[in-house]
């Protein structure tokens, strides 16, 4: 399956001004941008063009959103602390299948569907809170400049995940302009994004994403060495959801929350196995294929 990827103002830098030399050097291009951030006191760009240069120099990781899993992790209730929602990484880049048929994360805009591409998340405010940035890969203006809906999610002790989704603003950065996504999708990602920060590292929903020559070798190993050998090609990624199950007659595992630790004080979302059903019917199938 392929996945969209995130476009950094500096990646579009570079297409629509080639000859643009400090866009082709990150820490000039990013000490560029921040000043200019400053210099228009634009809060969200800055922490927009923050969360680039974490993503670019943490060699842009990202976490491949497969169909199956989405809807789990976007209708659980967090009833916990927000202090307690963790990033992996200081920026993440979160990716949505590129066939809008086998993606959830859509609406209608003036009778067309619109899919989302990808939400560049990452912290904000020396871990206040959590900037979620959301790309549906739309364009403005003639020289096409990518356009985002932005939100941050707050964390603060005292304060539950689902009260710190109701507190977030209904305005972001470039709010009125072009296509508006809508308000409960936008809480959608924002939970999303919490629910992957409390995802327990499990191999059954979270595996590395390795270079696609040696995926099937990789699938039948799980030899690290594959691992290593894509990170070093620049490839830092993980597939989660890849391998739930989806044949007939197999319940989908769905996704619980569950406090564990020492006094059982660290929250993590945890897969719930799934289970046949109606097995009976399953062994009723007719026998004499494949030597059976």
């Amino acid at each position: 399956m392929d996945f969209h990827t995130y476009i950094t103002m500096r990646d579009w830098t570079r297409r629509v001004d080639p000859d643009d030399r400090p866009a082709h050097d990150i820490d000039l291009f990013y000490r560029r941008a921040i000043a200019d951030a400053k210099q228009v006191q634009s809060g969200q760009f800055l922490w927009q063009m923050l969360n680039e240069r974490d993503w670019e120099k943490a060699r842009r990781p990202y976490y491949n959103m497969w169909p199956s899993i989405i809807p789990m992790l976007t209708r659980l209730n967090l009833d916990l602390d927000s202090n307690l929602v963790q990033l992996p990484l200081p920026a993440l880049c979160i990716r949505f299948p590129k066939d809008s048929t086998k993606n959830p994360m859509k609406f209608d805009w003036k009778g067309e569907e619109v899919a989302l591409h990808c939400i560049m998340m990452g912290e904000i405010n020396e871990g206040e809170g959590i900037s979620v940035l959301i790309d549906i890969g739309e364009l403005m203006g003639e020289i096409g400049v990518p356009v985002c809906t932005y939100r941050n999610f707050p964390r603060k002790s005292g304060l539950t995940v689902e009260q710190s989704l109701a507190s977030i603003g209904t305005k972001g950065l470039f709010a009125e302009i072009g296509i508006q996504v809508p308000e409960s999708l936008i809480m959608d990602c924002v939970r999303l994004c919490c629910s992957l920060c409390l995802l327990e590292n499990d191999s059954s929903i979270i595996s590395a994403d390795v270079l696609a020559d040696d995926r099937a070798k990789f699938d039948a190993s799980g030899d690290k060495k594959y691992i290593d050998k894509a990170h070093r090609r620049g490839k830092v990624g993980w597939d989660v959801g890849k391998h739930i199950e989806v044949i007939p007659h197999f319940r989908r595992p769905h996704m619980t929350l569950v406090w564990t630790g020492s006094g059982r004080t660290v929250p993590k979302i945890v897969p719930r196995r799934g289970s046949i059903v109606h097995r009976e019917a399953v062994e009723k199938l007719p026998s004499g294929f494949g030597g059976g």
